[in-house]
């Protein structure tokens, strides 16, 4: 704690009613409390030190809320910080990204007041007892993704890296709630425990994902890893709240890594790795890129700025993607409804229709009520981000942008996929 007893709350909301709303409700003799408007504000305070919970908007005027929740979750000195997300942002698909990012806690706009206050105090109870800076995952103890990343060799070595889905795992937060859920975590984890943890650095990413990497280690050597992990995993009893047995399965995506290749890159990787394993069917090991005969997954990208497109496009396609891009609205639309895509990139502001209005359209086919669409645009304003998500986008990304985030986000909805819950 901060100085004899106090305890430091970071509020990130740029809505000063709801600022001072949250300043009300949280307030306690006990703690101190910080609130900042912008994600830059919040780097900044992050960056002093000695925060003991961050209370996040996701509507930002310089920055979507996930980026900085990714940043601290990936730096050792703010990777254990309990994290609350707060946001007008609703539907399945935000909230299970935000727990894919290692939030610890989801909440809507209009929040329940007793409600909020009362989780706060039980993680900072929680926070009180671990050890600031942790490379733990407070939820399993296994590493969290600061404590992978410091054991990423740094002598030349190349290593090979596996990343792990629990199959269904977004199904199972949807019927159970989240806190039913993690105890499936815990369990899932005591599969890394048997299998993997002493023969290879393993760390829970957030959700149901995990990862190990193996230091000059084979890919072969680590395909029969994570085999004999996702037999483990298929081996699990799991009691559903109402008692009954069910079967938890895992894909896997398997990559070898050469030395002095970032952590992040090799995320990329396996990533892609992995949509393949879960597109097949789930439940198995991928450690090769689909031949040259099996089809790329395939993006539509509807964008008039060429330069905006031009770098869209070019880091998708070196991921692998199969893209097909439009500068019309109108022509984009005609064409994802004659050959509908694996997702869909949408700017905003285009010629012949916009891309609020594509959007509305596209939804009504029953197409596309499986397949995700990103908005891409300048406009973010929360009113604006609000409407995108009431018409059923699955991720709102602000230019300018960055490449390596926009991928990442592609890869974990062509992963996913839409739920019948989202917006």
């Amino acid at each position: 704690m901060t100085g004899v007893d106090r305890q430091r709350l970071l509020i990130v909301e740029d809505d000063p009613e709801i600022r001072y709303l949250l300043s009300v409700v949280l307030d306690d003799r006990s703690r101190e409390l910080v609130t900042v408007a912008s994600g830059d504000e919040a780097e900044r305070v992050l960056a002093e030190g000695a925060v003991d919970l961050v209370v996040l908007d996701l509507i930002l005027p310089d920055v979507d809320g996930r980026t900085l929740l990714a940043k601290m979750r990936a730096r050792p000195e703010t990777a254990a910080i309990p994290v609350i997300v707060v946001s007008a942002r609703g539907g399945s698909e935000i909230r299970q990204d935000c727990y894919d990012l290692g939030a610890d806690y989801f909440t809507e706009k209009p929040f329940d007041a007793e409600v909020l206050a009362s989780d706060v105090s039980a993680r900072l109870e929680r926070a009180a007892s671990q050890e600031r800076g942790s490379s733990r995952d407070a939820v399993t103890g296994l590493l969290n993704l600061a404590g992978l990343a410091d054991a990423v060799p740094t002598d030349g070595q190349g290593y090979a890296l596996a990343l792990v889905q629990l199959d269904g795992f977004l199904a199972l937060t949807e019927k159970w709630g989240w806190a039913d859920s993690e105890e499936v975590v815990r369990q899932a984890a005591s599969a890394f425990e048997a299998i993997v943890v002493g023969r290879a650095p393993t760390a829970r990413i957030g959700g149901g994902e995990f990862a190990f990497l193996v230091p000059d280690s084979s890919l072969e050597d680590a395909r029969a890893l994570a085999e004999r992990l996702v037999d483990e995993v298929r081996g699990l009893r799991v009691i559903d709240p109402d008692g009954e047995s069910i079967r938890l399965t895992a894909s896997v995506g398997v990559v070898a890594i050469g030395p002095d290749t970032a952590l992040d890159v090799a995320f990329d990787q396996a990533r892609r790795r992995l949509f393949q394993a879960r597109q097949g069917g789930g439940n198995q090991v991928l450690t090769a890129d689909p031949a040259s005969g099996e089809s790329a997954a395939r993006v539509l990208v509807a964008e008039d700025d060429e330069i905006s497109a031009t770098i869209l496009v070019h880091r998708l396609m070196k991921d692998g993607l199969e893209i097909t891009r439009f500068d019309n609205g109108r022509d984009a639309y005609e064409a994802a409804l004659d050959d509908p895509p694996n997702l869909v990139i949408l700017d905003v502001k285009m010629p012949g229709m916009d891309g609020f209005e594509v959007l509305e359209r596209l939804r009504r086919a029953p197409a596309y009520q499986s397949i995700p669409i990103i908005l891409l645009t300048s406009m973010g304003s929360e009113a604006d981000v609000v409407r995108g998500f009431q018409l059923g986008v699955d991720d709102y990304v602000l230019k300018p942008f960055s490449p390596v985030e926009l991928s990442a986000r592609v890869w974990r909805l062509l992963r996913r996929g839409r739920t019948a819950g989202a917006v």
